[in-house]
């Protein structure tokens, strides 16, 4: 594979400091392309951006963003306007809601009626709203050079139910904006895609989980482990380069083979 199918051109990936944003940032700039990284801790993104451009021949910057905020969003996308001199070919929307067992674990009856709202509202604000927000400033740039790629990060759960409610609800919404900007934009040369993920093991939920749960579902796929961060940025990087340039509008599952249909 070409290692540098990106080179030269700018991305920007939210809620890049750790797990999967990380190895995604990582997998991009070894591909050539200049990376921005975004996550409510700064000192977190500047530390990413600083090891990213010190292992690869790219620029890296780090900048703290709520991106369930829409202004915070818009301060964050006026910075990388400088930074990047207007140009955005790739917007990856990775930020999500912290895995918190408490919601993972509460069917949607024996939830306690004062946390409905915030249980669910606030996983879909960051989840999908904050996909919102970061499509939206991320479209001017797009629009204006008849360019751009946007890659959605999803779960399993959102293509086939499974449990943590507020969760899949969130990332179902996801995959639905995706076909819509998919459908949308195609006439302004911008393809937009999604990645649905399985089991994937990282510190805000491999870390949280008893040996017995970590377990049982690695043997939920075929493959019977946990899938690497890096091969989620493996799968990241083929949807937002030219190997997939007639791919749009879809949600590529990477489960190790649990999710089959």
């Amino acid at each position: 594979m070409n290692n540098l199918l990106l080179e030269n051109q700018y991305a920007l990936v939210t809620g890049a400091s750790r797990g999967i944003g990380r190895a995604i940032a990582e997998c991009l700039a070894e591909a050539g392309c200049h990376v921005a990284v975004t996550s409510r801790n700064g000192q977190e993104c500047d530390a990413v951006a600083a090891e990213v451009a010190a292992k690869h021949p790219v620029r890296a910057i780090g900048l703290q963003t709520d991106i369930a905020n829409a202004e915070s969003v818009h301060e964050l996308f006026g910075r990388l306007r400088i930074w990047s001199s207007g140009v955005l070919d790739v917007l990856v929307c990775n930020a999500g809601y912290p895995f918190r067992p408490e919601i993972w674990e509460t069917p949607l009856h024996a939830t306690p009626a004062d946390k409905l709202s915030m249980w669910y509202l606030d996983a879909f604000g960051t989840d999908a709203m904050g996909a919102v927000f970061c499509t939206f400033e991320a479209l001017s740039l797009m629009r204006s050079r008849q360019n751009g790629r946007i890659l959605y990060i999803s779960s399993t759960p959102a293509l086939e139910g499974f449990q943590g409610t507020p969760y899949t609800m969130a990332k179902s919404a996801i995959l639905g904006l995706m076909r819509d900007v998919a459908r949308e934009y195609g006439k302004d040369h911008i393809r937009a895609n999604a990645l649905a993920l399985g089991n994937i093991q990282t510190p805000a939920t491999f870390e949280q989980l008893d040996q017995e749960t970590r377990l049982s579902l690695a043997a939920e796929a075929p493959l019977n482990r946990w899938g690497a961060p890096e091969e989620v940025g493996k799968a990241a990087l083929f949807l937002v380069s030219d190997l997939s340039s007639f791919v749009t509008g879809q949600a590529l599952v990477v489960d190790g083979g649990a999710l089959r249909r």
